[in-house]
């Protein structure tokens, strides 16, 4: 479902993550002052160095401004984060795209002003924006946290498409602050478009690339979308799942405790039916002790793998005790009743089925990547220990790949 908007209007769409990406003053306001509503900063910025820039012979005629221009050198806003990017997209520079307009960013604005057949002055008006949309067709990616604004330039047969990855469970709302007569949707990153339901936001129900259309039917439009997702909240379940061991419903199973009484506890928490169903293996792995190695036996329950030391010959005060544990997703319980797919998750709501996505923005910088000879993983360290998330196939894992086990110890070489 399309709507065309004809003044601001709201538009509610269902999201994952909050973007950060460019926005800011455009039309016939001074270039130093965000379209009404936004609160973009106009202080001046230094850019470290020039960049390269590609600079084609300029035409016979060169063409004055059409207007005022829309940002100039010292301004630090978002219409600078549009022009860089397409200043980039042209080959006009190779700039960080912080909406600092420094030397780097004249630099690149004077060689395509030049390129152009336009008067070389340093200071892009709308026809530059428009033109340098017109022969971009690259998709500006959103990321980041917060709400922010996008500026970009949309004609009847060139829409502006942004990408963002969407976490289900959220909203996004966008509204329209400058430009008339747009046309916005919402697809799926195949193309289909995600239907919206009456005046009410699109629900976002699956973890996966988006893409945010803005077209204009009657002719090149400067726009300004304000844009804001609502991250939805994951939910947690009666297994916690820790770097130092599991907790049901508060108590707490501590890697080192006792194997008997771990062993109880869990059937226990999982019902007197289980007793008879749960299979006892030998890993195969073991300990190299003397006089003799310490096997690793498990237990394996309600889609977990509870792995044991012990006992130690040598040491007979010393009981077998809970060494690791693995979480493959959930089986049934004893009455043949399917778990939730939330049973067992971390603190923060993680669990197997979430994605890449989910993880990332769930702990962010937190975890890393590492890999063995077979397969790939993310770490999350803390005080307690690790988590260990692993994914289906050998290859490096994308954005949306899903969690397959969630381990207290990462497998290594």
């Amino acid at each position: 479902m399309r709507r065309i908007i004809g003044r601001p209007a709201l538009i509610g769409v269902g999201l994952a993550v909050v973007l950060a990406s460019c926005g800011g003053e455009a039309g016939p306001a001074t270039s130093t002052t965000a379209a009404p509503g936004d609160t973009a900063a106009t202080t001046s910025s230094t850019e470290a160095g020039i960049a390269d820039t590609t600079t084609s012979t300029s035409t016979d005629t060169t063409f004055p401004p059409s207007g005022p221009p829309l940002a100039v050198q010292g301004d630090n806003n978002e219409t600078v984060e549009a022009f860089q990017f397409l200043l980039n997209c042209n080959d006009f520079g190779n700039l960080t795209v912080d909406g600092a307009f420094g030397p780097a960013t004249l630099t690149a604005v004077e060689a395509a002003q030049r390129s152009l057949g336009r008067e070389v002055n340093g200071e892009p008006d709308d026809e530059i924006l428009a033109e340098l949309s017109r022969s971009c067709s690259e998709r500006r990616r959103l990321d980041g946290d917060g709400a922010v604004t996008v500026v970009g330039n949309a004609a009847p047969d060139d829409p502006e498409v942004f990408s963002v990855a969407l976490l289900s469970g959220s909203t996004l709302t966008v509204t329209v602050t400058l430009g008339l007569g747009l046309v916005v949707t919402v697809h799926w990153a195949d193309g289909s478009e995600v239907s919206l339901q009456g005046e009410s936001p699109w629900e976002i129900d699956t973890t996966r690339d988006y893409l945010i259309e803005v077209s204009s039917p009657s002719g090149p439009v400067t726009f300004e979308l304000a844009v804001n997702v609502t991250a939805g909240t994951q939910e947690t379940g009666d297994w916690i799942l820790a770097t130092d061991g599991v907790i049901y419903r508060g108590t707490k199973l501590t890697l080192g405790d006792d194997a008997q009484t771990v062993i109880d506890q869990i059937i226990d928490f999982l019902g007197h039916d289980v007793r008879g169903a749960y299979d006892e293996f030998d890993t195969g792995w073991y300990l190299i002790t003397d006089p003799q190695p310490l096997g690793l036996r498990g237990i394996y329950i309600e889609g977990f793998a509870f792995l044991f030391f012990g006992p130690d010959p040598s040491d007979p005060d010393h009981p077998e005790t809970f060494a690791r544990w693995r979480f493959e997703g959930p089986t049934r319980d004893a009455n043949g009743n399917a778990r939730p797919d939330d049973y067992a998750t971390t603190a923060e709501g993680i669990t197997v089925g979430d994605t890449v996505a989910d993880l990332k923005a769930a702990y962010g910088a937190q975890v890393t990547l590492g890999s063995n000879s077979d397969e790939f993983y993310y770490r999350l360290t803390d005080s307690g220990g690790e988590l260990c998330f692993y994914f289906i196939g050998s290859s490096e894992p994308t954005d949306f790949s899903l969690i397959s086990e969630i381990a207290s110890e990462c497998r290594t070489d």
